[in-house]
């Protein structure tokens, strides 16, 4: 009997211990598989006790991921405790205390959390997956080489909501030691609703398990939903989804998609080998297609452990006279107490392919018919009245001597000193170069006869050189306006299009400043609506170019004497504004491929060329002779692109004190030219000059003998000077709009300042002028508006800039900056227009009526 009751003591007692307390060289391991989810346990590991905890006690809730929490605040760096979890297909490990190097100091986590992989994904359609057993039962062996017992706390749960339905607002925290990830499946379902029980039953249907009778009957009612569901063809089809990101500190964090597949990586270093990933604080966003991920897509939470890689560089460059008047640099982003962040985001559907095509077709819609309106104005004009023809085309009668003037004043000297009459001779006898003016410097005769009509200077003293010469120097501006824009679109392209493959490559979205949450993939293009927006300086600026032809042709069939009525015409420079238009366009859809600090230069240098030949339209206008010639034009132009480029690289304090300094020189030696009609020289002799005429005539050296332009000047003295101080005062990253802003202000300015002179001097304006003048000030106004409402910003970093983005407001499709596109467009379309119409009126008037301002 006794011996009966031993040999059970050996096989129920004795033989099991042996397997569960084996020892082995001193190290005792334990195994048990009974270990249940949701249940926390403490034990005690050592170097001579090891844990190996299955936990298989429970299999109702497989169908969502395991997540291990271990904390432990006895381990340490000289014996940290080494965790080990082991699934059918994957090994996962980590340590406690997990050690972080920042930039100050090492961090140090006492608690860790890991999702394991999830490899038997009921949304996966693998075979390999079906070898996976239901009973994907997580292992978790503990081990430290502490030679003290080491307590530690271990729980296994499943993690809830893991599988993200659209449109679903999910909340969770998160810690630099606890990353999270969920599972995004574009197979929603048959009502756009993830139904896990559905999916299990559908995944064993195809892993050609034996499903039940209620299996069975689930499992028909999905296919037959799902067979039911509308489809009106792949245009109708949604092709992505965004996800939007919201949290409500700023603490920085990097947010991670990664592909349908194991392992997912969840820490700072494995996410740059996979995936997209991209920086954030309070808000981020990104857009995902289905041909990408085709059946879904990971989405990782990482809470970084320092606040440097979401903040903005501070400007260390001001000096200690600016930190005393408290010109700050930009402030560091603030934390708040602890690095636990909370998130909040959802998935939402983009447009389908329907949606791109209407709002696509609604904006080139909307410029055609700009189109359509010059096609019925030309079409009004061929049968205008026939009076008004005849009396175009009837030579006008000249003023009594004012024909004579105007032959004297075409009598020049050349370069041999023999006279040369240009009016209405055109032999064979050319100069040598049709570019070589024929009025180099007005003699003191011809200077004190170049004023008519009580002292004024008229364009007529202004207007000597032959109309072929005028047109050759015009056409140099085209020529040069082109041959500018090849040389420099042509690399842009080409770096664009190396930013968009390192884009598509690395995955870090932090290299574009896009609108993530309006920033709509076509192709090969990640943002493909605000490369597509910029059509219209394209089309406007190709019909502007059309309009110019037109009205060229117009004047040729024009007789000699009426060529010698009204403004000189400058059809080149015209042709060069409507080429630089064409090209603004171009250049910045290359700059929306993929938009950053480096390459912004792109979307604004030819608005730069833009701004400064209307300028010179205007001046030209009147100052025929003595205008800028094209080679002077663009090397001004190259000078402002070069220091709009050290203003990107470096915009420190001390280069915005030169460029304020340079600003205002600058307006003061243009305020002197205009003034004096271009008669004014700046040379050493100046100041002396002002000295002797201010002690000779005092009272007279002071008064202005022009109020009307004095005062005209004065005011944008004023305004030059406020944008000045604006400028020195915020000293921002964004030189570039800073330098966009004095030069379209300038333009605002000199072209308010010509239409008042007009009415001073009593020249009348076409009423479709007026038109223009009213329609260019009030899209200019709108168009401003959103400009300043910024959806981007990369003078900030990649995560505040994404503070800045909003969704779509526009058909959909369009953001704010869309519309800019839209409004600038055609706000420079009527600008071009307005310069182009603005003398109209003067086209009957003996140029020796018109004055000089």
């Amino acid at each position: 009997m006794k011996s009966c009751w031993l040999i059970k003591f050996v096989f129920l007692f004795l033989i099991p211990l042996s397997v569960c307390q084996r020892i082995n060289d001193g190290i005792i391991f334990h195994y048990n598989n009974t270990y249940k989810y949701n249940v926390p346990y403490t034990i005690e590991v050592s170097k001579n006790t090891e844990y190996i905890m299955e936990f298989g006690g429970d299999v109702e809730a497989y169908d969502t991921p395991a997540r291990v929490t271990v904390a432990s605040d006895f381990a340490n760096r000289t014996y940290p405790l080494f965790i080990t979890a082991r699934q059918q297909k994957g090994v996962f490990s980590w340590q406690l205390p997990m050690l972080v190097q920042t930039p100050d100091t090492l961090e140090q986590f006492t608690n860790i959390s890991r999702t394991l992989c999830p490899h038997n994904n009921i949304f996966s359609e693998d075979q390999d997956t079906c070898e996976i057993t239901n009973l994907n039962t997580p292992i978790v062996h503990l081990t430290s080489s502490s030679p003290d017992p080491i307590k530690v706390t271990i729980v296994v749960q499943t993690v809830e909501n893991f599988y993200i339905k659209m449109n679903t607002v999910v909340n969770m925290t998160s810690t630099p030691s606890q990353p999270k990830y969920y599972f995004y499946p574009f197979d929603q379902g048959p009502n756009e609703v993830v139904d896990l029980d559905s999916q299990s039953i559908k995944k064993k249907f195809i892993c050609n398990k034996e499903l039940d009778t209620n299996e069975k009957v689930t499992l028909d009612r999905y296919m037959l939903r799902s067979n039911l569901r509308t489809d009106y063809g792949w245009l109708s089809k949604p092709k992505s989804v965004i996800v939007m990101i919201e949290s409500d500190d700023d603490i920085c964090a990097v947010v991670s998609i990664q592909n349908f597949s194991c392992p997912v990586f969840d820490n700072e270093r494995d996410i740059l080998y996979d995936g997209y990933y991209l920086t954030m604080t309070r808000r981020g966003g990104i857009t995902l297609t289905q041909d990408t991920f085709p059946l879904g897509f990971y989405i990782v939470f990482i809470v970084k452990t320092s606040d440097d890689d979401c903040a903005g560089a501070a400007n260390d460059s001001l000096p200690n006279m600016a930190h005393y008047f408290g010109w700050q640099g930009r402030a560091s982003v603030a934390t708040g107490d602890g690095r636990v962040k909370t998130f909040s985001f959802k998935i939402i559907q983009t447009i389908s392919y329907q949606e791109y095509f209407i709002a696509a077709g609604a904006a080139l819609a909307f410029f055609l018919s700009f189109y359509v309106l010059f096609a019925l104005a030309v079409l009004c004009q061929r049968y205008r009245p026939r009076d008004r023809q005849e009396r175009l085309l009837a030579p006008p009668t000249p003023h009594e001597g004012g024909d004579s003037r105007v032959r004297r004043r075409r009598v020049v000297n050349d370069s041999s000193g023999s006279s040369t009459h240009a009016a209405g001779q055109h032999g064979d006898g050319s100069s040598s170069s049709d570019t070589d003016t024929d009025l180099s410097t007005l003699d003191g005769a011809a200077e004190r006869d170049a004023y008519l009509l009580g002292g004024k200077l008229c364009v007529a003293s202004l207007s000597r050189c032959r109309a072929r010469v005028l047109s050759a120097r015009s056409r140099l501006y085209l020529w040069n306006v082109l041959t500018v824009a090849v040389f420099y679109t042509l690399p842009v392209v080409q770096l664009v299009v190396t930013y968009q493959r390192l884009l598509n490559q690395s995955g870090n979205q932090d290299l574009c400043y896009f609108n993530f949450l309006c920033a709509h993939p076509l192709l090969a293009l990640s943002d493909f609506n605000h490369v597509y927006s910029n059509l219209g300086y394209v089309l406007l600026g190709a019909l502007f170019v059309a309009q110019v032809w037109r009205r060229q042709r117009a004047h040729e069939r024009r007789t000699q004497q009426q060529k010698e009525l009204g403004i000189p015409q400058h059809f080149g420079l015209l042709y060069a504004m409507g080429a630089a238009l064409v090209s603004e366009g171009l250049l910045s859809a290359a700059y929306h491929v993929c938009p950053n600090s480096m390459n912004f230069q792109f979307d604004t240098s030819f608005m730069y060329v833009t701004a400064v030949l209307c300028m010179v339209r205007l001046y030209q206008a009147r100052h025929a002779d003595v205008n800028a010639r094209a080679h002077a034009t663009f090397g001004v132009l190259a000078l402002i692109i070069f220091i709009g480029l050290v203003g990107v690289l470096n915009a420190n304090f001390y280069f915005w004190v030169a460029f304020t300094v340079l600003h205002l020189v600058t307006c003061l030696v243009m305020t002197f030219q205009i003034y004096y009609l271009g008669r004014f020289r700046l040379d050493g002799e100046v100041l002396w000059r002002a000295a002797r005429s201010l002690s000779a005539r005092p009272l007279a050296a002071v008064t202005p003998a022009r109020a009307g332009r004095c005062v005209l000047l004065l005011l944008a003295n004023l305004a030059n000077w406020a944008l000045a101080a604006y400028g020195l005062s915020q000293h921002g990253r964004d030189f570039a709009s800073h330098l966009l802003l004095v030069l379209m202000s300038n333009l605002f300015l000199y072209t308010l300042f010509y239409i008042a002179m007009k009415l001073l001097h009593r020249e009348t304006i076409a009423w479709y002028s007026w038109a223009f003048i009213a329609l260019t000030y009030a899209v200019w106004a709108g168009s401003s508006y959103l400009y300043l409402d910024l959806s981007t910003d990369w003078a900030l970093s990649p995560a505040q800039s994404r503070r800045r983005n909003r969704v779509c407001s526009l058909l959909q499709l369009y953001d704010s900056h869309d519309a800019w596109h839209f409004l600038s467009a055609t706000a420079m379309f009527f600008s071009f227009n307005m310069y182009l119409t603005i003398d109209d009126n003067l086209s009957d008037t003996p140029r020796t009526d018109i004055m000089v301002f």
